[in-house]
């Protein structure tokens, strides 16, 4: 029924260099309406904020989309809201997203910074159903796989021109190249395969804002601010979320 109320559960994924960032910012401006937050702390790695394609950074992200699809099944006919931990909320948005989902299969936070990627996998809300469930069960999971491998079993592979499953490969540069991130695993899957084709899915406004530190174009209609291109390390990270979250909530006062 479309009228259906439906519960949204949170799922965030840390490592321990994270775990500060969430702890002393995330948590502490997230709002208190959600129906579940489920954590997945990942203990046998560990990466530097914003080291995108680094290794551990890699592993995270397959952990990450692991942990997404157990969400999905253990929530099934409700709906999922992942957020990354460099982000900073500023009002409610439970029943916005909700609403959102009605239409939507999923629906994802702009990325301006890539063209050719253009859902960012920070801000991504799901509906608990079997057609995601699915899609991730066939599309999804198998290009995760490739975040496994190294950068030297990569250069070996164009070194000797081995095959390998096409699924650990995208066109999204338009450019054939190997899946290094989370971002590069959900895009691919959702516009290089006949199944993502058939998803509904839709953006949210720009007031889930994206930055690399600087103030939203409105910063007075603010929901979420999530802090990209910080640079590398927690402390630049931390820097760059608390000076944002300072800037937008007084210019909401």
């Amino acid at each position: 029924m479309i009228n259906e109320k439906k519960d949204l559960h949170l799922c965030v994924v840390m490592s321990d260099s994270y775990f500060p960032i969430y702890q002393k910012i995330f948590n502490k401006t997230l709002p208190r309406e959600f129906d579940s937050v489920n954590i997945l702390h990942v203990r046998d790695c560990d990466s530097v904020p914003g080291a995108v394609g680094e290794e551990n950074f890699k592993i995270i992200n397959y952990k990450k989309l692991q942990f997404i699809a157990k969400q999905l099944i253990a929530h099934e006919g409700d709906n999922l809201l992942v957020l990354d931990l460099d982000v900073v909320c500023f009002k409610n948005f439970k029943d916005e997203i909700n609403l959102l989902l009605r239409g939507s299969d999923m629906v994802f936070q702009h990325n301006q910074h890539y063209e050719n990627m253009p859902y960012c996998v920070a801000t991504w809300a799901l509906q608990c159903s079997r057609k995601n469930i699915n899609f991730f069960d066939r599309e999804i999971l198998p290009r995760s796989k490739a975040l496994l491998l190294t950068k030297d079993f990569w250069d070996d592979i164009v070194r000797t021109k081995t095959h390998v499953p096409s699924k650990w490969l995208h066109h999204l540069n338009g450019k054939q190249q190997y899946l290094d991130g989370d971002a590069c695993v959900v895009n691919a899957a959702i516009l290089e395969s006949d199944s993502g084709k058939k998803l509904n899915i839709s953006l949210l406004s720009g007031a889930y804002a994206q930055g690399d530190g600087t103030l939203p174009d409105n910063p007075e209609e603010c929901i979420l601010y999530q802090a990209a291109s910080t640079g590398t390390g927690a402390s630049a990270k931390a820097t760059a979320l608390i000076n944002v979250y300072e800037h937008i909530k007084g210019k909401q006062q």
